[in-house]
C-alpha cells in the first residue's frame, strides 16, 4: 500500500514535468548527486507499481513495467519509436510486437489499431508473458494475441541467455547480456512460419527488439516482407551491415529516427524501413480473428 502511495505521488509529480526532463533524468542520471539518487530512487519504485502513464501516445493507459525500465511507466522510454508508430499505424491494422517485453508498445499498438486491427505480442520469456497479461488486463485491451515464443530464423528449441533487467534477454548463440541470469530453453519460430500456418494476420507494421538477433529475425520474415510488404520499426544491435543488406534485397528504403538529447539532436539506434514501389505483391489483412 505504501509503495502505491508513493507511486502515485511520482506519477502525480511528473505530470507535470517537462517530459524531456524526464526522460534526461532516466537514461543520463549516475546517481552520486543527492538530487540523482532520490531520482533514482523514486523512480525504481515505478519499475513495479500499477500506474497510469501520465506522457506521451500512451498516456492514461493504465500500466505495470514488471521490472523493467520506469520510463515505461512515465511514457518517456523511445520517444522517436513512439512518434514512429503513432505516424505509421491507424485504425485496422495488424501488428507485431517482435520482443514485446513487458508489452509498453503492444499496449500503444492496441490504442492506435482500435477495436477493428489486432496486435501480437510475440515474447518468450514467462516472467515478461505474465506482466503483459496483467497489463492486457489493467487496460482492458481485446484486441491482443501474446505469442509465447522465440522469433528467429529456424524453427524448434532455442536457449536463451536471461538478464536480471527483463528487456535484456537474448538469444544465447549471441555475446551474454548485462547481469546473465541463467539460460531457459523456449520455442522459436520464425514469421514466415506463422504466416504459412495461418497462426497470424498478415502485418501492416512490425516492430523488432530482439537484442542482437535482427538478421535471424528478418531472414525469417523473407516471404512475409515479400507478400505483405509492411513497414517495419527496428532496434539494430552492432548489426547495421547485416540488417541493412537484407532489407536493401528486400527493396525497403532505410532511415535512421532521431531523438532529442539533452537539447541536441542525436541519431538514434532505431531504422524506418519502408518497402519501395514496386517490390511485390502486398496482402493487405482482414479481419481480426
Amino acid at each position: 500500500m505504501r509503495r502505491d502511495r508513493i507511486s502515485s505521488l511520482i506519477i502525480f509529480v511528473a505530470r507535470w514535468l517537462p517530459p524531456g526532463l524526464l526522460v534526461d533524468s532516466v537514461r543520463h542520471g549516475d546517481g552520486r548527486s543527492a538530487t540523482g539518487s532520490l531520482a533514482r530512487r523514486a523512480l525504481a519504485k515505478l519499475r513495479t507499481a500499477d500506474v497510469t502513464i501520465p506522457h506521451g501516445p500512451a498516456a492514461g493507459l493504465r500500466f505495470n513495467a514488471g521490472g523493467s525500465a520506469p520510463s515505461f511507466s512515465l511514457g518517456t522510454t523511445e520517444p522517436e519509436v513512439q512518434t514512429a508508430l503513432t505516424e505509421l499505424l491507424k485504425p485496422g491494422d495488424v501488428f507485431y510486437d517482435v520482443g514485446a517485453n513487458v508489452g509498453f508498445y503492444t499496449l500503444l499498438a492496441s490504442r492506435l489499431v482500435g477495436p477493428s486491427g489486432h496486435v501480437y505480442a510475440l515474447e518468450p520469456v514467462p516472467e515478461n508473458i505474465r506482466a503483459i497479461e496483467h497489463n492486457l488486463e489493467l487496460s482492458q485491451a481485446a484486441n491482443v494475441s501474446i505469442l509465447p515464443y522465440a522469433v528467429t530464423d529456424t524453427p524448434g528449441i532455442v536457449a536463451l541467455t536471461l538478464s536480471a533487467e527483463p528487456f535484456w534477454t537474448r538469444l544465447s548463440t549471441l555475446p551474454p547480456p548485462p547481469h546473465p541470469a541463467g539460460t531457459i530453453d523456449v520455442t522459436g519460430v520464425s514469421i514466415d512460419e506463422l504466416m504459412a500456418k495461418e497462426l497470424i494476420m498478415p502485418p501492416d507494421v512490425i516492430k523488432l527488439d530482439v537484442e542482437g538477433a535482427e538478421k535471424e529475425v528478418l531472414v525469417g520474415m523473407r516471404e512475409t516482407m515479400r507478400a505483405c510488404r509492411p513497414r517495419v520499426v527496428c532496434e539494430l544491435h552492432d548489426t547495421w551491415t547485416e540488417v541493412s543488406s537484407l532489407l536493401a534485397e528486400a527493396n525497403y528504403h532505410v532511415s535512421f529516427l532521431w531523438r532529442q538529447v539533452r537539447g541536441q539532436k542525436q541519431r538514434s539506434r532505431h531504422i524506418v524501413a519502408v518497402p519501395e514501389p514496386g517490390g511485390g505483391p502486398t496482402v493487405r489483412s482482414g479481419n481480426p480473428r
